[in-house]
Protein backbone atom coordinates (compact mmCIF):
# COMPACT_ATOMS: atom_id res chain seq x y z
CA UNK A 1 0.00 0.00 0.00
CA UNK A 2 1.40 3.36 -1.02
CA UNK A 3 1.48 6.31 1.31
CA UNK A 4 -0.26 9.45 0.22
CA UNK A 5 2.03 12.42 -0.01
CA UNK A 6 0.81 15.96 0.39
CA UNK A 7 2.87 18.98 -0.50
CA UNK A 8 2.13 21.97 1.69
CA UNK A 9 2.36 25.45 0.27
CA UNK A 10 3.12 26.93 3.72
CA UNK A 11 5.56 25.87 6.41
CA UNK A 12 4.40 24.13 9.57
CA UNK A 13 5.05 27.31 11.53
CA UNK A 14 2.96 29.40 9.13
CA UNK A 15 0.09 26.93 9.31
CA UNK A 16 0.22 26.80 13.11
CA UNK A 17 0.30 30.60 13.39
CA UNK A 18 -2.72 30.90 11.11
CA UNK A 19 -4.59 28.21 13.04
CA UNK A 20 -3.75 29.97 16.34
CA UNK A 21 -5.05 33.25 14.91
CA UNK A 22 -8.37 31.63 14.00
CA UNK A 23 -8.71 29.90 17.38
CA UNK A 24 -7.90 33.15 19.24
CA UNK A 25 -10.58 34.92 17.23
CA UNK A 26 -13.11 32.22 18.15
CA UNK A 27 -12.12 32.37 21.83
CA UNK A 28 -12.65 36.14 21.92
CA UNK A 29 -16.18 35.87 20.55
CA UNK A 30 -17.40 33.13 22.90
CA UNK A 31 -18.78 33.66 26.38
CA UNK A 32 -17.29 31.45 29.10
CA UNK A 33 -18.43 27.89 28.41
CA UNK A 34 -17.02 24.41 27.90
CA UNK A 35 -16.50 25.02 24.17
CA UNK A 36 -14.43 28.12 24.93
CA UNK A 37 -12.40 26.17 27.50
CA UNK A 38 -11.66 23.52 24.87
CA UNK A 39 -10.51 26.20 22.43
CA UNK A 40 -8.26 27.77 25.07
CA UNK A 41 -6.69 24.34 25.65
CA UNK A 42 -6.27 23.88 21.89
CA UNK A 43 -4.59 27.30 21.72
CA UNK A 44 -2.14 26.24 24.45
CA UNK A 45 -1.35 23.09 22.45
CA UNK A 46 -0.71 25.15 19.32
CA UNK A 47 1.58 27.51 21.22
CA UNK A 48 3.48 24.53 22.64
CA UNK A 49 3.84 23.07 19.14
CA UNK A 50 5.19 26.41 17.91
CA UNK A 51 7.70 26.51 20.77
CA UNK A 52 8.81 22.94 20.07
CA UNK A 53 9.13 23.63 16.37
CA UNK A 54 11.25 26.71 17.04
CA UNK A 55 13.45 24.75 19.46
CA UNK A 56 13.97 21.97 16.94
CA UNK A 57 14.80 24.42 14.18
CA UNK A 58 17.29 26.30 16.34
CA UNK A 59 18.94 23.18 17.77
CA UNK A 60 19.20 21.69 14.30
CA UNK A 61 21.11 24.70 13.03
CA UNK A 62 23.60 24.42 15.92
CA UNK A 63 24.77 20.98 14.82
CA UNK A 64 28.02 20.87 12.94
Amino acid sequence: MQRRRFSHSATLEERLVEFARRVRSDVETLAPCSERDELVEKLRQIETALDMNQFLISSGSNRE
